[in-house]
C-alpha cells in the first residue's frame, strides 16, 4: 500500500488544480490510496507564532503529512509563479521538529515530514504553458526542502477552459497524463522505500 497526500495549492473550491486532484484519485493504480489535506487555515508563517507552540491549524497540518508514503502537488500559476498559499504550507511543513512543538509520531527520526518524501507536480491553468514557470519555482523549492521530487512524467494541464466540463476533467489525453503521473509517483515511492 502507497499513502498518497495530495495538496491544492488553489484555495479556491472550484479549481481546476482541485479537480486535477479528483481526477488523480479517480485513476489510482491497485494498492494506492490518495487523501487531500487542505492548507487555506494556515496562518502566514511568522516565527512569532511557533511560541510557545504552533498554531492548531499548523500541527493538524502537519500531523496529516507524517503518515505519507509519497505527495502530490497540483499547483496553478499567478502571475508567472506559485501562488503564495503553497509557499506558505511549504514553508510551514519544512520546519524542523522541535521548534513549536512536536508533531511527528513517536519514533520519527525525520526532522521534518517532507525529508525524504517523494514528490510528484502537476498543474492546470487558463493559459498555454499549463504552470510550466510555476512548477518549475515550486521543484526547486521542494528540492530545498529534502523532498524526493519525481523527475516525470510531468503534467502541464493548458487552456484549462477547453479541458474541463462542469468541474471535472474530461479530456481524455490529460487524464491519461495524470493517471500515468500517480501511477509513476507510486512506483517511484516504492522504489526509494525499497
Amino acid at each position: 500500500m502507497v499513502k498518497i497526500v495530495g495538496i491544492c495549492g488553489s484555495l479556491r473550491a472550484a479549481s481546476y488544480n482541485r479537480a486535477l486532484l479528483r481526477a488523480a484519485a479517480a485513476h489510482l493504480p491497485a494498492g494506492v490510496t490518495l487523501e487531500v489535506v487542505e492548507i487555506g487555515a494556515l496562518p502566514l508563517i511568522n516565527e512569532d507564532l511557533e511560541k510557545p507552540a504552533w498554531p492548531a491549524a499548523v500541527q493538524e497540518f502537519r500531523r496529516a503529512l507524517w503518515p505519507a508514503e509519497a505527495m502530490l502537488v497540483a499547483t496553478p500559476e499567478y502571475n508567472a509563479g506559485m501562488p503564495a498559499p503553497l509557499k506558505n504550507a511549504i514553508d510551514w511543513a519544512s520546519r524542523a521538529e522541535g521548534i513549536g512543538g512536536r508533531t511527528a509520531p513517536e519514533g520519527e527520526t525525520r526532522k521534518t515530514p517532507l525529508q525524504d518524501l517523494p514528490v510528484a507536480i502537476m498543474g492546470a491553468t487558463p493559459g498555454s504553458l499549463g504552470t510550466a514557470r510555476s512548477q518549475q519555482q515550486l521543484r526547486t523549492v521542494l528540492l530545498n526542502t529534502g523532498m524526493r521530487v519525481m523527475p516525470g512524467p510531468e503534467v502541464y494541464v493548458g487552456s484549462a477552459g477547453t479541458r474541463f466540463t462542469e468541474g471535472e476533467l474530461t479530456d481524455e489525453r490529460s487524464l491519461a497524463a495524470v493517471a500515468k503521473c500517480v501511477a509513476a509517483l507510486a512506483e517511484w515511492a516504492r522504489l526509494l522505500r525499497g
